[in-house]
């Protein structure tokens, strides 16, 4: 996929790293909604998420086992222990997903909604941790904007970057308007204007997050911090409590993420995480050709996603 027609500087990132020495910003005090905002352009961004879900949580998930390379991403988790065993991953990851999904489902635009409770609650998670990290002395700061970039890109990026190759259903101005949606979600979650990898739309955004990939995610996989591999067997091991046999590993998230982009994976894997990647590889030709398994799918983890009751 080329991206073309937009007048942003090309080294976006750069750009962006002049945020690391900005903290995340206040939670918006608003009792309307933004005035600017584009409420179509809104809405057909939440339904691309709700007609993808399935596949959307599958990258999001492949994004954030790669993302546990990075070390302004892995630092917070390890601080707060919430993470580091399979049980603990899996309900801290599944509350995440939880928390995304109430954003795309309900309205964060609604100052009475559980939505905008549940963006509230993550931006506020998002400054206690931060604040407790300062007081334990810990090295260099934390959820600056910069890093909040790279949450967003984490959140976004294997969407945007790949959507045919992950058969995501919808037309390049659907993909837009979930990119529009993001940009929203970043102003609630305090990153500023510099620093919001949405806000100057698709293209952009696809330029910064294969800056990202390129520059940030896939050399750290090759040379990743001293965390990582504990933190990443912790995730998908914690995954593997929700099916009937060990699905997922580390190796074969990361493989099958390499695949999809094309990149050179980090190494050989064994006959059994082969396998598991060519799951994964079946799983998305059936969500992109069959339109009974994709609603199957999408229905199966709306139930996982959105429970009756979400306690946060």
């Amino acid at each position: 996929m080329t991206r073309t027609g937009s007048s942003m500087p090309e080294d976006r990132l750069k750009q962006l790293r002049s945020g690391s020495s900005k903290d995340i910003g206040p939670f918006p005090v608003l009792t309307d909604s933004p005035s600017e905002i584009d409420i179509d352009k809104f809405n057909n961004g939440r339904k691309y998420f709700q007609n993808n879900v399935a596949i959307c949580v599958v990258a999001m998930l492949c994004s954030l086992v790669s993302g546990f390379s990075v070390v302004n991403l892995l630092e917070p988790l390890v601080f707060t222990n919430k993470s580091n065993t399979p049980k603990k991953s899996l309900k801290r990851y599944l509350d995440t997903v939880r928390h995304v999904a109430l954003w795309h489902y309900g309205d964060i635009l609604d100052p009475l909604s559980l939505a905008r409770k549940s963006i509230r609650k993550v931006h506020s998670m998002h400054k206690s941790v931060r604040n407790h990290m300062v007081e334990a002395n810990t090295d260099g700061r934390h959820f600056t904007q910069y890093d909040m970039s790279l949450v967003q890109a984490g959140f976004v990026g294997f969407i945007i970057l790949y959507p045919e190759e992950l058969g995501l259903q919808g037309s390049k101005s659907d993909l837009e308007d979930f990119v529009y949606f993001w940009r929203w979600v970043g102003f609630f979650s305090g990153i500023d204007e510099d620093n919001n990898i949405c806000i100057h739309g698709l293209d952009d955004a696809y330029r910064i997050c294969k800056q990202v990939e390129n520059e940030i995610v896939y050399p750290a996989l090759f040379n990743p911090p001293k965390h990582f591999h504990s933190m990443a067997k912790a995730f998908t091991d914690g995954l593997c409590l929700l099916s009937f046999c060990r699905v997922y590993t580390p190796e074969s998230v990361i493989g099958f993420s390499l695949d999809m982009a094309n990149k050179k994976r980090r190494h050989d894997l064994s006959f059994f995480d082969t396998c598991r990647v060519l799951y994964l590889k079946l799983s998305v030709f059936l969500l992109k050709h069959c339109s009974w398994f994709r609603r199957l799918a999408n229905r199966l983890v709306e139930s996982l996603v959105l429970p009756k009751h979400f306690d946060f």
